[in-house]
């Protein structure tokens, strides 16, 4: 986990924040609305991400995100959160419907079950 971490932060990633951290609160809020505003077909049809550093990084999360869950499961939302964002940002990856998997998990977990279900259709694309 630590090798992972050290690795995202040399990325440039910002460190992962705790499920309660009020700014991981607003950022998720903010990507929320997103994500309520962008129909099913737009992120289900959006271009294939080629760039390698996201590619890259979005496998590290994906990685990561495993280890969370059993390591320090209060990490997934900004994990989860971090690799939405760069799939809506950047165009889909392989580790893009897991990363609407665990994004809405995280949302089901904080009590937004309509949403975190929602991003759950996106887990088998």
């Amino acid at each position: 986990m630590k090798s992972s971490l050290d690795t995202l932060a040399k990325l440039g990633e910002q460190p992962l924040r705790k499920i309660s951290d009020n700014t991981l609160q607003a950022d998720m809020m903010s990507m929320n609305e997103i994500l309520q505003n962008t129909p099913d077909e737009s992120i289900l049809s959006m271009h294939e991400n080629k760039a390698k550093k996201i590619i890259i990084t979005m496998k590290i999360y994906l990685n990561l995100g495993h280890v969370l869950h059993f390591v320090k499961p209060s990490l997934i939302g900004a994990a989860s959160l971090r690799m939405v964002q760069l799939t809506m940002s950047n165009g889909l990856a392989l580790s893009s419907a897991l990363a609407f998997g665990y994004y809405g998990e995280a949302l089901v977990a904080n009590g937004s079950v309509k949403e975190g279900c929602r991003l759950g259709r996106y887990h088998r694309m």
